[in-house]
């Protein structure tokens, strides 16, 4: 469509779904059966906490080096280069990224438009950027309309010109509540609901009324806790609990090769790692919430690569440390898994 485009363009796993299975929300989903992009998606969308931006270097190349990445014992270099080998297998539309540009520190060394360019060059591909400056961070192939901070809610909206065979462009909203206590992440989701309400009584000239949005991000809450439905439901009034979802898909995703639902935390192995029985995440605080009545949920997963098994890593190209902070004996540190959702 043509408008005026805003976000920053600069040039740099594929991942499939069977048999239905019941959502939170009473609707459907067809479970992942391996990383691969489901052949007729048209857009698939990543949430992801990039840890203190441990993903990305500074912009002028160097290793990035804080009290939260070497100080708390992390292979900074080792952590960098596995991103750069598995983010081009991802082949995503938008990724919606957490904890990037987040310290004081990380704004004196890096920018948007740096982060552009590294994106761009380890996965060859084109990239619009748009950022909140306090860590929250979207990456689009397709054009930044618009963006901008969304207040007292610790997140940020750009809107996104798809092609137009998809029909209407598209509101991403990011967001990244704090971690406690519950009472401010439900003022935050609140405020959340507050700009969203503001989208659809046409109050922000800058946004269509009518454009789809989908929320995604690092919630620090878990599906039926108030944070997480007062989104889902578009309710102030969500109660805890209440797992029907009256506005937003949650396909509630499965870690592959598992029953695991958890994106934060670490595996513990019961022997030797890799190899023997591993225990996976359980937090589940990392979602994507699909708006009803926009594109068609393919298969929504959560990518954690240290739990597959060694043939298929190779199959997908995909390293099993791909995901991993940081090892402590039999414990293997993730922070953040990645959710992955696919659409038609």
């Amino acid at each position: 469509m043509n408008k005026q485009i805003t976000g920053i363009l600069l040039v740099g796993f594929s991942f499939c779904m069977s048999a239905n299975a019941e959502l939170i929300d009473g609707s459907t989903e067809a479970l992942p059966k391996g990383i691969h992009r489901v052949a007729d998606t048209r857009l698939r969308v990543i949430s992801y906490n990039g840890y203190w931006t441990s993903i990305f270097p500074r912009d002028n190349g160097e290793l990035r080096t804080n009290k939260w990445i070497d100080g708390n014992g992390i292979d900074g270099e080792a952590r960098l280069h596995r991103f750069a080998a598995w983010a081009p297998k991802a082949h995503a539309d938008i990724w919606a990224m957490q904890e990037v540009i987040y310290s004081e520190e990380d704004k004196k060394d890096t920018t948007v438009e740096g982060i552009s360019k590294y994106f761009g060059k380890i996965t060859g591909q084109s990239w619009y950027a748009a950022a909140d400056g306090r860590g929250r961070l979207i990456l689009s192939r397709h054009p930044i309309l618009w963006s901008g901070a969304i207040r007292n809610a610790r997140g940020m909206a750009a809107l996104i010109d798809l092609p137009d065979d998809l029909g209407d462009d598209l509101l991403m909203i990011n967001l990244h509540f704090f971690t406690k206590p519950k009472e401010v992440q439900i003022q935050q989701a609140t405020r959340a609901l507050d700009f969203i309400e503001s989208v659809v009584r046409g109050e922000r000239p800058e946004i269509p009324k009518k454009t789809p949005i989908m929320i995604c991000g690092d919630f620090n809450s878990l599906p039926g806790e108030r944070p997480h439905n007062i989104l889902a439901k578009l309710a102030r009034d969500a109660q805890e609990g209440d797992g029907k979802v009256s506005h937003y898909h949650n396909p509630s995703p499965r870690q592959l090769n598992s029953k695991a639902r958890g994106t934060y935390g670490e595996v513990a192995w019961s022997g030797e790692v890799g190899t023997s029985t591993p225990q996976s995440p359980t937090q589940t605080i990392d979602h994507i919430l699909a708006p009803k009545g926009f594109l068609k949920i393919q298969q929504a997963f959560i990518f954690n690569s240290l739990i597959l098994p060694e043939k298929t890593l190779a199959e997908y190209g995909v390293g099993r440390e791909a995901i991993l902070l940081k090892r402590e004996g039999r414990h293997e540190k993730i922070d953040h898994l990645p959710v992955i959702m696919d659409l038609k």
